[in-house]
């Protein structure tokens, strides 16, 4: 079920309109000095005076930071992001323009090793989007979280195996993530010379950042904005992802339900966007289904006269506007009527 929007919140106008001419061989328009274009392999580009263009993907093991350092990278929280492992589920593009620069930045889920896929039933897209984002990728960023002891000081192989699939000509940078929990910034060295001299990989540069408070994020996209070669755009100017509306709010209330639950608790629960207005101010007013075939989990969200459904729901109304940058409701509702018929036997 798709949903209207207005161009001020989410500008996916190119989206639909590949969808609407996925029968067409090429479509041009023109407007402002800009030319959308549908070409041969039935993907919209738009043409601008002088435009530049860069596709990152951004790897690295699950929660190490990927969602977070992207979202301060497009300074938008667009990439549903958790304290909790297996966020992300699926790829993610998240579209940052500043003048004639158009950077269109690839979240993937944390690169997982077949057994674990097969332990915890992970969808395919945790072993294919990851391999598909590199391939396309004009600068890959290994994300390193160098707060972790056990994994900072070498590349998984799960990594390496994965960037099998990258261009030759594609740029490769280590990013260590987490800077700030460190005390002692000697150690950085020592991560820096074991990940350079003991990895086949060759780093075309190193960047030191924390997602978290944004220490050391300018730096690095203002090396991307520098690294854009003259290309055509994918996107329109204000757009900020290719995602539809109702998956990012969707995303945004699991993302939250992961943070807000214990253990296994908010992994059984599942989301739906039941309702969804666009007011004439470009305001937006969201109705969530919450169900889960465990009744436990919705016991639980009940608890207290439903005050953690409530400030779960202050939480994703705050990432939302940050995202939308527009005033957001969202309410949460819980599947009750299973509920009602458990308790009635």
């Amino acid at each position: 079920m798709l949903f209207p929007t207005k161009k001020c919140i989410f500008q996916l106008n190119l989206y639909f309109c590949k969808r609407l001419l996925s029968c067409s061989t090429v479509w041009k328009e023109k407007c402002n000095n800009e030319e959308y274009i549908l070409d041969s392999n039935k993907k919209v580009i738009l043409r601008r005076e002088h435009a530049k263009f860069l596709k990152v993907a951004i790897v690295g093991l699950p929660n190490n930071g990927k969602s977070t350092l992207i979202n301060q990278l497009t300074k938008r929280a667009v990439c549903p992001t958790s304290s909790k492992v297996h966020t992300t589920m699926h790829k993610f593009e998240s579209v940052y323009s500043e003048n004639d620069t158009q950077i269109v930045f690839m979240d993937t889920p944390g690169l997982t090793a077949p057994h674990e896929m097969k332990k915890y039933n992970l969808a395919k897209t945790f072993k294919n989007d990851p391999a598909e984002s590199i391939a396309e990728a004009d600068v890959i960023g290994i994300l390193q979280d160098v707060s972790n002891i056990f994994t900072r000081i070498k590349i998984s192989d799960i990594i390496l195996d994965c960037l099998k699939s990258k261009r030759d000509d594609a740029s490769l940078l280590l990013i260590l993530n987490k800077v700030d929990r460190l005390k002692q910034k000697v150690v950085l060295l020592e991560i820096i010379n074991q990940l350079t001299n003991k990895s086949s990989l060759k780093f075309d540069d190193i960047f030191m950042v924390s997602a978290l408070t944004g220490d050391g994020v300018d730096d690095l996209r203002n090396y991307l904005l520098d690294s854009a070669k003259i290309n055509d755009w994918q996107y329109e100017k204000d757009a900020f992802t290719d995602q539809p509306l109702e998956t990012v709010i969707e995303e945004t209330v699991r993302a939250k339900l992961l943070d807000h639950l214990k253990q296994e608790i908010p992994y059984n629960i599942k989301t739906k966007l039941e309702h969804l207005d666009i007011g004439e101010d470009g305001s937006v007013i969201a109705l969530v289904l919450l169900d889960s075939h465990k009744k436990r989990s919705l016991y639980h969200l009940l608890k207290q006269r439903g005050q953690l459904l409530k400030s779960i729901a202050m939480s994703v109304e705050k990432e939302l506007r940050h995202a939308f940058r527009t005033h957001v409701v969202v309410r949460l509702s819980v599947q009750t009527n299973q509920l009602k018929e458990e308790q009635s036997k």
